[in-house]
């Protein structure tokens, strides 16, 4: 007999769930959750399952910023997923350094398969964290759609006042509900009538603590992510079922739930650390300037057959398409240094 999930067990005795709270059991919840049972591809694609070449463009840029050095760094990669960023990332650093460097990654689905990375070994000191819990020193952090997995609350303001967007069950139902605020923080100040906040909790507390970081031992903090350059307050909360877009409350533990960040909000916050921000800009300019065109290139050359050249070519495209991911994943990078990075002003 299979047990109650721990959601409709939480509705049973409570009035309603913050959607902060839905959203991490429906995508975590052990056995249940979409995270612990989805393979990666299966209702969504990344970046690095389309191509090597997003990994060692990735692997190019830090080289510029390094010098090709890598003296002193240490790399950490937050939800890596099925492990090829990673990969790709030991693999094309390796080519440069010739030195075996620090890996970190957390991951909290079971999509990473440690044999997966058995074979990097040589080339790299690969360290799984637990927790997240960092030695004192330089780090560069990679978040490749990492940030919108996690779970969002959200705000609106109705006849000037403030309310909590939570969820209920009505009749077996999941329905959204207004939950009036008596307390807010400042970041209310500002909104109009109509306005809808987003805030993840969880988001907040990885990029705190990453800032402080970065302001303390170095290193710095490269995001890739859906969303718009300037993002309005509006819900951008959305499910992604069998590769189509459906409501988030339908299929509770069947759906991955993301929502847009907003980069305009991740620079202010890391500014109140004394850092800088290079972006955003376009997934599609990111790697025009760190090479993928020349990596295409060099690729092509190696390909036995027309077939396997229509292969990378569509690769290519949809990595830098201006109207798919090329457009839509934008990139920051964020750092206590002064960089020439010309190109990340949009």
């Amino acid at each position: 007999m299979q047990k109650i999930s721990k959601i409709n067990w939480l509705l049973s005795s409570h009035k309603s769930l913050s959607i902060s709270r839905f959203v991490y059991l429906s995508l975590y919840e052990t056995e249940r959750g979409y995270y612990k049972k989805k393979k990666v591809g299966e209702d969504f694609v990344t970046s690095p399952q389309i191509s090597q070449m997003f990994g060692e463009c990735i692997a190019v840029f830090f080289s510029m910023i390094e010098k090709n050095s890598f003296k002193k760094s240490n790399f950490l990669e937050l939800g890596p997923g099925n492990g090829l960023l990673l990969k790709d990332l030991i693999r094309s650093v390796y080519q440069i350094k010739k030195e075996k460097i620090n890996y970190y990654f957390l991951e909290k689905s079971n999509l990473l398969k440690k044999s997966f990375l058995e074979n990097l070994k040589t080339k790299a000191k690969i360290i799984e964290l637990k927790k997240f819990n960092l030695e004192q020193k330089p780090h560069y952090f990679i978040c490749n759609e990492f940030l919108d997995a996690l779970p969002v609350n959200q705000f609106e303001k109705k006849n000037n006042k403030f309310y909590e967007k939570r969820i209920t069950m009505k009749n077996k139902t999941l329905k959204i509900i207004n939950k009036k605020l008596d307390f807010f923080s400042n970041e209310f100040i500002n909104l109009k009538n109509g306005d809808v906040l987003e805030v993840s909790p969880l988001s907040n507390l990885y990029l705190n603590k990453i800032f402080n970081h970065i302001n303390n031992y170095g290193g710095g903090i490269i995001i890739f992510d859906y969303g718009p350059f300037l993002k309005k307050k509006i819900d951008t909360l959305q499910g992604i079922r069998e590769k189509k877009k459906c409501d988030f409350l339908k299929y509770p533990y069947e759906t991955d739930i993301t929502y847009h960040i907003d980069f305009q909000d991740i620079k202010q916050k890391s500014s109140n650390f004394g850092l800088k921000a290079y972006g955003p800009i376009t997934q599609k300019k990111f790697l025009f300037f760190n090479g993928i065109n020349e990596r295409f290139i060099s690729l092509s050359k190696k390909c036995t057959s027309n077939l396997q050249i229509k292969k990378l070519e569509s690769q290519f495209n949809r990595l830098t398409n201006p109207e798919g991911m090329g457009g839509l994943i934008k990139c920051i990078y964020i750092t206590k240094n002064q960089l020439d990075l010309g190109y990340f002003n949009e």
